[in-house]
């Protein structure tokens, strides 16, 4: 009996000691299989290869594409192997992949254009409103693709968006340089190109639907200041301010329109106009907004920026608003909104203000006017100072 006791007893230690040790690497395991549990991930780029394994020399087995979304298995380095949809499983660059789960977020800005491609130069197809509540469903290098509570859709400037930090998310990892002379440098090129898509430039915005323009029913004059005899001052680059003015009224025409403004110019060539013709255009018409275009000079070279005027105290607003914005969006010196006694203005029953967009005998002034993406940024701040201005009366 005392022999079997002992025996017992031992026993006893034998399974309690190893019940110490099993349980817990149980739980262990337990835990290491939920870190290792299947999540969600989206392609990022047009095109991706999936290798056979976690390795850029590795052989090619398929190529997945933009905004299809995957289970991912398991990590190993910088590779994530998902499960494809025959089943079979390969291995993509974790630098272009995100988090499928879904991310919530604010939009963060006056008014932010929503876009049709992750490109400032892809056509607008709306815009949201600071404050809006917005589903961020895939980012690629500075842009999200979003959904709105109202169900507007696209890609938007990330820069923009406040996201809700409770959510669960990862930044996507910068991509790695193109190398030459590589055996991986054709992958690593595609990979590349393929972050930043190509698009077409242009000045032009496609149309949205008419629920989403902002500016429908409101009608702008936009007058290209000088023209014809009067050829303004003269830039270093010898172009006469009559034609930058018209030039630029010509890109902000274009993306007024498309906003949803009527709008109309008091010059579309180069033709001499009269000061009082335009303040009358501007009257006969019923202007909810007229604006003035030119470029400035100094003796004094070194000085520079944008500044803009007002004759009625009552256009002080608009003035401030359009200032703001351009300034903001050429990032050039704001030099403030000023009253002055100009015929234009003072001729003039509507709301008016006459800017002035650089100082052509600045020399960085004169040769950032004169690109067309200036122009553009001219436009987009004046489509701003517009919406800010009309939303605050």
């Amino acid at each position: 009996m005392l022999t079997l006791k002992l025996r017992n007893n031992s026993l006893f230690k034998i399974l309690t000691i190893l019940s110490a040790i099993t349980v817990p690497l149980w739980h262990y395991q337990q835990a290491a299989n939920a870190d290792n549990a299947p999540s969600k991930v989206t392609v990022t780029v047009p095109t991706l290869n999936v290798r056979e394994s976690a390795d850029i020399s590795s052989k090619i087995i398929s190529r997945v594409h933009q905004g299809d979304t995957f289970n991912s298995i398991q990590k190993k380095n910088n590779w994530n192997q998902i499960k494809l949809e025959n089943n079979q499983t390969g291995w993509i660059y974790d630098a272009y992949i995100t988090p499928a789960e879904k991310m919530a977020g604010t939009i963060d800005t006056f008014s932010l254009n929503v876009r049709e491609q992750p490109s400032a130069t892809s056509r607008v197809t709306g815009y949201l409103k600071r404050g809006t509540k917005i589903t961020i469903q895939s980012e690629q290098a500075g842009w999200a693709k979003i959904v709105s509570s109202s169900g507007v859709s696209g890609w938007v400037n990330e820069k923009y968006i406040a996201k809700d930090t409770s959510s669960s998310h990862r930044t996507q990892p910068a991509a790695p340089a193109a190398k030459k002379k590589s055996s991986n440098s054709i992958e690593l090129k595609v990979a590349k190109a393929a972050d930043a898509p190509t698009t077409t430039p242009s000045t032009k915005t496609g149309p949205m639907p008419n629920s989403q323009k902002p500016l429908t029913g409101k009608t702008i004059v936009l007058d290209p200041g000088h023209g014809g005899k009067d050829k303004g001052t003269t830039g270093l680059a010898s172009t006469p301010e009559k034609s930058l003015n018209l030039t630029t009224v010509e890109v902000v025409k274009q993306k007024l329109e498309n906003v949803g403004a009527h709008v109309i110019l008091t010059r579309s060539s180069d033709t001499f106009i009269p000061l009082e013709q335009r303040s009358r255009i501007s009257n006969q018409n019923k202007a909810d907004a007229f604006i003035s275009f030119h470029y400035n000079w100094s003796n004094n070279s070194t000085v520079s920026g944008v500044t803009d005027f007002y004759y009625q105290k009552s256009s002080s607003t608009l003035a401030a608003s359009i200032l703001n914005h351009v300034a903001a969006e050429t990032k050039l010196t704001n030099l403030g909104t000023r009253f002055n006694n100009l015929d234009v203005l003072r001729n003039n029953k509507q709301p008016s203000t006459l800017i002035e967009l650089g100082f052509l005998s600045n020399q960085q002034d004169d040769t950032i006017v004169e690109t067309s993406n200036y122009r553009n940024n001219v436009a987009e701040g004046i489509y701003l100072g517009l919406l800010e201005y009309f939303q605050s009366k």
